[in-house]
């Protein structure tokens, strides 16, 4: 049973981790998202935009 204390313990120390953001941080995460998104809705809209300027 020591195995799985263990496991909780590393399980709360990433949670704790997660949890302790810096800001800088936070703002890297939250522009690669907003650039995933963009990303994902050019390659969406892409068929029609090339069929418009066509």
């Amino acid at each position: 049973m020591a195995n799985h204390k263990r496991f909780t313990f590393n399980f709360l120390g990433i949670f704790m981790e997660t949890i302790h953001f810096t800001p800088k941080e936070l703002r890297k995460t939250l522009w690669t998202a907003v650039l995933i998104l963009l990303l994902l809705i050019l390659a969406w809209r892409l068929p029609e935009m090339i069929s418009t300027v066509k």
